[in-house]
Formats: C-alpha cells, structure tokens, sequence
C-alpha cells in the first residue's frame, strides 16, 4: 500500500515521546482528577457551573500544553496549509461529505444492533453533557468545542498517533487513532452503563475518526483536519441549539 502513501509531515523522536507521555497522562489522568481530586477540592461537579468551569480548564491546559510540545510541527503544517491553497475548501467539503455518510451507514447499523441486544433506552452520556453545556453556557461551549477541543484532539489523535505510526503503517494509523479517539468520547461514561451500550457509542464516533485522519492524509497538514473538527462540532452545537 506504498503507493497510497502522502507526505503527512513528521515528528522528531521528541515530539513523539512527549506527545505520547502527555497523551496517555491526560487520557486517563483527566478523568482521575475528575472524580478523586475534584471532591477533595469541595467542587461539585453536579453544578453546571463547576462543571463548565472544570471543562474549560481542563481542555485549555490539553490545548496549551500539546501546542507547546509540538509548536515546531505546528509551524511546517501551517506551511503544508499554505501550500495547500484554495484547494483546502474542496477538502474540507469532502470531508464533511465523508464524515455525513459515514454516520448514515453506522447509525443504520447502530439501528440494528439496538435490536439485536433488545436496548429498550438508548443513551450517550456524552452527547448529553454537550446538550447541558450549550444550553447552560453557550459561550463555553463554543470556546471549548469549536476552538480548545479542535486543536487538542487533533495534535492527539491525528499529530502523535495518526503521524507517528503513519511511516510504519498506514492501516495501523488509522485504525489506532480511530479508536483512540471514540474511546475518549465514551471513556467517562463507562462505569454508568452497560459494556453494550458503551460498545455501540463507540461505533458513533468512528465516522469522525476516519474522516478527519483521511483530510489529513489528503492535504498533508494538520490543519485541514482541525478545521474540519470544529466546524463539525460547531454544526452539532448549532443543531443541537436550535433543538433539531
């Protein structure tokens, strides 16, 4: 599959250690904090408030800290954008025309596996909390969804996992950071709900995965995949204000 192959860029034997390190600390550190740390500090994450304010620290240390990590690959991808021209827009609509496919067959197959298991009430914690966000704090939920989570989530799963194991293989890249990214987005709900329902969240966010490791492939720069990411959050967010 040599021939498939695109320049993605690369990351220095540095970047890929901390990256990783940082990854795998945030990953499963966060949610610790979250429910060891966060009582011993008297903050009670059940009020919206706290919760708001939690998850906007939380994603803007994420964010800051991978910039700084990784600022020297953030720089060539600029470059590799820059090159990239006017064509970043017909990216960025095949993106999203992927992404919307995608999600049509997997929610056709989510249908059936709803029957299959006899789910009789179906719920994404995560979805939910981002609904509680938006109508509780728009501004933070833009902040954090559309800008923060963006970047972070990309320089994790696209810049470390996808552009690390991209060279060794090119199969391995995306599945990796195809599940490595929908585990996130269910991780904190897992001890609330049968292993079922978490399997078939997992399968909600794969759709994404792929789409943003492929315009990442297909424009050679981070970027487009960071744009992409938030102007679909910013389409969930806006859908979900208007309560369509």
């Amino acid at each position: 599959m040599n021939d498939l192959r695109r320049d993605v860029g690369a990351l220095r034997k540095g970047e890929l250690i901390g990256g990783l390190v940082w990854l795998a600390l945030f990953f499963f550190g966060a949610h610790f904090v979250l429910r060891r740390v966060a009582p011993l500090l008297g903050i009670d994450l059940n009020q919206i408030g706290a919760f708001v304010s939690v998850n906007l620290i939380f994603d803007a240390v994420n964010a800051a800290v991978l910039c700084t990590l990784l600022f020297r690959f953030l720089k060539d991808q600029f470059r590799r954008l820059q090159d990239r021209g006017w064509a970043l827009f017909p990216d960025l609509l095949l993106g999203w025309l992927v992404n919307y496919g995608l999600s049509l067959l997997v929610s056709l197959v989510i249908s059936v596996l709803l029957v299959i298991f006899s789910v009789e009430s179906y719920q994404n914690l995560n979805q939910e909390a981002a609904e509680l966000l938006i109508s509780a704090a728009p501004l933070a939920a833009i902040a954090s969804a559309c800008i923060l989570a963006p970047l972070a989530e990309e320089l994790s799963f696209r810049g470390v996992l996808f552009c690390g194991l991209y060279p060794r293989s090119r199969i391995l890249a995306y599945a990796v950071s195809m599940l490595a990214f929908s585990l996130l987005h269910v991780l904190s709900a897992i001890p609330y709900q049968p292993v079922s329902i978490t399997l078939i969240n997992l399968l909600v966010y794969l759709p994404a995965g792929y789409a943003l490791s492929w315009i990442y492939e297909r424009s050679g720069s981070i970027w487009s995949a960071v744009f992409l990411h938030a102007a679909l959050n910013a389409i969930s967010l806006l859908l979900q204000g208007l309560d369509l």
